[in-house]
């Protein structure tokens, strides 16, 4: 039979042990449930951090949006109106021969292209089309007023109505006609296809064109063709969208944007 001493203290052992085992696994624990905690709590920190920079880049295009349009409407109704006064003097001055004939045909000219000018300025200011008619008019006037000066083909499939705040329309009117500005001044391309759906998920936007495209791994790749501009990259992140983009050298670009309709839906 062992000693009631030495069993005693077996017992007395095995305890410690299991009490230090206890305390690990509750040290254990905590340490556990403590890293949990502060992930959790870092990436709401995170989340409010993102949440509040997409409300500035919101509030810094808004105020952007606004300072445009009323440039837009003062050069469309001011300056605008002031040259088609002064061409409509100019139609009354006579042309007493030959000489005065050709200064006079050369003002109405130059006016006629300055009058055509400030409408394209102030139309890209703020595209008043968009503003009565909707979004879906106003991309393909807009196109209709890019093809009959440039040689690059474009067609669209477009949906005839959008059920969307003319804010979010305006975003993403500007963010196609950015990407269509950078495929003629940079892609090299012969034609440029546009999709554009609304479904119940958000808005789907396709611009797709068979330019020279660019190896779209490299940033500074991206950057120096303009398809990775700085003001798409704000709109897109202000509206929480997906940008996706691919492209290979003598490829063409394909560009995917998917918008959300969380904050879209119109609000009139």
């Amino acid at each position: 039979m062992s000693d009631p001493k030495e069993t005693e203290l077996q017992h007395l052992i095995f305890g410690s042990i299991l009490v230090m085992l206890l305390l690990a696994i509750a040290i254990i624990a905590f340490f556990v449930l403590y890293q949990k905690r502060l992930l959790k709590e870092q990436r709401r920190l995170q989340k409010v951090k993102d949440d509040y920079q997409i409300q500035l880049l919101g509030f810094s295009i808004s105020i952007q949006e606004k300072e445009r349009v009323r440039i837009g409407q003062d050069m469309h109704d001011e300056i605008g109106s002031s040259l088609s006064a002064i061409k409509m003097l100019v139609n009354q001055l006579p042309e007493n021969d030959m000489e005065s004939r050709r200064l006079i045909a050369g003002i109405k000219d130059g006016l006629s292209n300055t009058i055509n000018d400030v409408r394209k300025i102030a139309n890209n200011l703020f595209p008043s089309v968009l503003a009565k008619f909707g979004l879906a008019d106003a991309l393909r006037y807009h196109v209709n007023v890019l093809s009959a000066s440039n040689t690059l083909k474009i067609d669209m499939a477009i949906d005839t109505k959008f059920d969307l705040s003319f804010e979010y329309e305006l975003s993403i009117y500007r963010i196609i006609q950015e990407l269509i500005n950078n495929v003629i001044n940079h892609a090299n391309a012969k034609s440029l296809f546009i999709t554009l759906n609304q479904t119940a998920e958000g808005i789907l936007a396709i611009v797709k064109d068979d330019g020279c495209g660019f190896d779209a791994t490299i940033t500074n790749d991206l950057i120096r063709t303009g398809i990775g501009i700085k003001s798409i990259k704000t709109r897109v992140a202000a509206m929480q969208a997906a940008l996706k983009i691919t492209s290979k050298e003598n490829s063409g670009t394909l560009i995917e944007i998917t918008i959300p309709l969380n904050d879209g839906k119109d609000q009139k």
